[in-house]
């Protein structure tokens, strides 16, 4: 069985809700680097591994009292959890329960349900496609570490069977179902098992050359690698594995950007003349807009000098807290799109606000966070209201989406009354 194919790709990251147009024309080697970065975020490798390799010997074992394997496998976030709760009061199949929809979400359940298997005493299982005539993964459970006291590390050998060589999967296979008297199966697609290969294959170059488990005789041929809790990607990484890193057909080095909205960038005119057809609409519907200044601050002044958090639906469920900081009015935020407009949130809260009335605005890549004090420029916040909660109002007329270009460190030129026509899902 061949590796991922570029369409398998794009369907895996769609699926993270990383989305890439499905006529790009970024290179295989470009999306695999994206899919990589993408599933080293869903297992958080730069917070619970910041300095590879990975030495299991030097771990401590996984205790119980941290919490059961399949407890602390689990991952998720507070838009996943009102999604479980608004099917509960309906009384219906919560979406991320369905099985063979998102390979994501499969892969995931099949996680926690190898670390079930852990907690019950089992130690080995056969990922499996439900026909069983395609594709098996042989996997044996050989210890689990702490990390930290939320991530343990489920260490395994592998073996990936297929129909070209499948006999030493099968006898592999037989003789521990003989020999445990039950197969103790993983269903399983076969873009699902692509998936877990590719997990598996990343995690593998993260380990140490001085680890080398003991294998059985008949495992001569499997692999060593580990598993980590796995999640939904957080809002910072949405942000990042989302934006315009290159030509927006092609992810090649950009040379110009669209120069009605200067809102995507082009390797050159072959992309953009390509592009158009899907470009056009969001294009033209900032022409002829209202732009307003904001003169924003990176803290309401009254909360100056004080620690800060943000919380939002995309934070991870056992981490829920953002970065806490402290911010200050000193120093403008970075300014990472120069000239160039970008797509802006702006949210006004519920009741009081230390400082008065104020809205909170940041950008998809979360590069900055800055607010909007209805002191600065009444007549502006009054518009940006009436904006929100007028004729165009959606999110219940407390947030919305629009272009927005900065102008100099501490203000924004936003156009207000023209709808982004793109789907926005931050």
């Amino acid at each position: 069985m061949k590796g991922l194919h570029r369409n398998e790709i794009l369907a895996i990251l769609t699926s993270m809700n990383v989305e890439l147009p499905s006529n790009t024309r970024m290179s295989d080697e470009a999306l695999d680097k994206r899919l990589r970065q993408a599933l080293a975020s869903a297992q958080y490798l730069t917070q619970v591994l910041p300095s590879p390799p990975l030495n299991p010997t030097k771990l401590p074992e996984w205790h119980p009292q941290n919490n059961s394997v399949y407890e602390a496998i689990r991952r998720g976030n507070m838009q996943e959890a009102l999604l479980n709760v608004a099917a509960q009061m309906r009384g219906v199949e919560s979406p991320l329960q369905e099985l063979y929809k998102n390979v994501f979400l499969d892969l995931r359940q099949s996680l926690m349900g190898i670390s079930q298997m852990w907690d019950r005493g089992a130690r080995w299982c056969v990922m499996q496609d439900p026909v069983a005539d395609q594709s098996a993964i042989n996997i044996r459970m050989i210890d689990v570490r702490e990390l930290d006291t939320q991530t343990p590390v489920l260490l395994v050998l592998y073996l990936h069977a297929t129909r070209d060589n499948p006999l030493p999967g099968v006898r592999w296979l037989q003789a521990r179902a003989t020999r445990d008297g039950m197969i103790q199966k993983v269903n399983a697609t076969v873009l699902e098992q692509k998936l877990m290969l590719k997990v598996l294959s990343i995690n593998a170059k993260l380990l140490s050359s001085d680890f080398v488990p003991a294998k059985e005789e008949d495992e001569a041929d499997f692999k060593a690698s580990f598993l980590l809790p796995m999640g939904p990607l957080d809002f910072e990484d949405l942000g990042k594995l989302n934006s315009d890193v290159g030509c927006v057909l092609c992810g090649a080095k950009t040379t110009s950007r669209c120069a009605q909205c200067q809102s995507v960038s082009y390797c050159g005119p072959e992309c953009q003349r390509a592009d158009w057809p899907s470009h056009k609409q969001a294009c033209r519907s900032l022409k002829g807009g209202t732009w307003r200044t904001l003169r924003f601050h990176n803290v309401p002044p009254a909360l100056e000098g004080m620690y800060m958090s943000t919380l939002n639906r995309f934070n991870m469920q056992q981490r829920p807290a953002g970065p806490i900081r402290k911010p200050d009015n000193s120093t403008p935020p970075p300014n990472i799109h120069g000239q160039n407009i970008f797509l802006m949130k702006l949210q006004i809260g519920y009741g009081p606000a230390a400082g008065g009335p104020q809205a909170m605005i940041y950008d998809r890549q979360r590069s900055f966070e800055a607010y909007f004090m209805e002191a600065t420029s009444p007549q502006v916040f009054q518009e940006l209201k009436d904006e929100m909660r007028g004729p165009r109002a959606k999110y219940g007329g407390v947030k919305m989406y629009r272009w927005a270009k900065r102008v100099s460190d501490w203000e924004l030129s936003v156009c207000l009354d023209r709808e982004p026509q793109t789907e926005i899902k931050w």
